[in-house]
């Protein structure tokens, strides 16, 4: 039996590929990479970094409620972006979204797997549930 608790969330849609929208493993969150998709999986704010970066982190805060947790229990994160000028406006709505709460962060640029996305965001974050 192993150790590690699945977490899929009502709603957020079926993953669209073999992996977990997270994971609970020796008192962490693994929180898989977070895209801008609305509950159908279908890409929204096509292009727009400050719209997309509200969505992921909604969805992010939608796995963290599953396991009893909140935006503020993420220690670090891995940000993916199509260009070094989404930063701005990603860097604008995680701002507004984390408040002063500043995890520890790592910011790539990368092609992105469905088109129109330019943000993707993995975390760990601490388990409290």
């Amino acid at each position: 039996m192993s150790d590690i608790q699945i977490v899929t969330p009502a709603g957020l849609g079926p993953a669209l590929f073999p992996y977990s929208q997270a994971t609970v493993a020796n008192g962490f969150v693994f929180l898989a990479g977070q895209v801008a998709l609305d509950d159908d999986n279908q890409v929204v704010h096509h292009g727009d970094a400050y719209q997309q970066t509200l969505v992921v982190l909604d969805r992010m805060a939608r796995i963290l409620a599953e396991v009893g947790g909140t935006l503020d229990d993420i220690a670090t994160a891995t940000v993916f972006v199509t260009g070094l000028d989404q930063l701005p406006a990603f860097n604008r709505a995680w701002a507004e979204r984390f408040g002063e709460h500043r995890p520890a962060r790592a910011a790539v640029v990368a092609g992105l797997l469905l088109g129109g996305l330019v943000v993707e965001v993995q975390a760990t974050a601490i388990a409290r549930g």
